[in-house]
C-alpha cells in the first residue's frame, strides 16, 4: 500500500471559551492544503480513501483533498487518528480500514506530534524523537502490513510552508 500521512492546514488559534476540536482552517491553512492537493493530483495519486480524524480543521483538510483528487475520494472519518491517539492506534485505525493491496493509496489526516511519532515508527527509526512536520505537510510513505502493523520508507515528502520560503 502507498500511504500519505499529512498534517492538518494552519488552523484558527485556541479561543478561551473554544475547543480544539472545533478549531477551523486559517485563509492561509485552505492556501496550504490547496497547494499540497495539488501537489498530490499533479504526481497521479488516486486515494482509494482520506481518512481524516473527526477534529474540524482535519475534516476541512481531508475535503479540500478529496475535491481536488480526479476521483474525489470518499472522506472516512476514523476517531482513532484523534490528538494523542498514539502511533500504535493510528497505524491499526489505516490498517483496519484499508485492505492495504500493494498499488493502493490511501490518505490519513492527522495531528502533530502524532504523525511524527507515527512516521518515525513506521520507517523503524530508533530514537525517540518524532519527525517534526508543519502543517499542510504530506509524507508518500510505500509501506507493507504485517501483523497489523505498518511498515515502510519514504517515497515523497511536500510541504508548501518550505515552498513559500523559497525565493527564486
Amino acid at each position: 500500500m502507498h500511504l500519505v500521512l499529512m498534517r492538518s492546514g494552519d488552523c484558527c488559534a485556541l479561543g478561551e471559551g473554544s475547543r480544539d476540536s472545533e478549531r477551523c482552517l486559517t485563509e492561509q491553512g485552505v492556501k496550504e492544503v490547496t497547494a499540497s492537493a495539488m501537489f498530490l493530483a499533479s504526481i497521479g495519486i488516486k486515494p482509494k480513501a482520506i481518512l481524516s480524524s473527526p477534529f474540524k480543521r482535519t475534516t476541512q483538510t481531508a475535503e479540500i483533498i478529496s475535491k481536488h483528487m480526479p476521483n474525489n475520494s470518499p472522506v472516512i472519518i476514523a476517531p482513532y487518528i484523534m490528538p494523542g491517539a498514539g502511533a500504535e492506534e493510528f497505524m491499526r485505525s489505516v490498517a483496519a480500514r484499508t485492505e492495504c493491496k500493494d498499488n493502493d493509496w490511501v490518505i490519513a489526516v492527522g495531528h502533530e506530534p502524532d504523525l511524527g511519532t507515527t512516521v518515525r515508527e513506521i520507517l523503524g527509526l530508533e530514537n525517540g524523537l518524532g519527525i517534526p512536520l508543519m502543517p499542510s505537510t504530506v509524507i508518500g510513505i510505500n509501506a507493507k502490513c504485517h501483523e497489523g502493523k505498518l511498515y515502510g520508507r519514504i517515497i515523497f515528502l511536500f510541504s508548501p510552508y518550505g515552498m513559500n520560503e523559497l525565493s527564486f
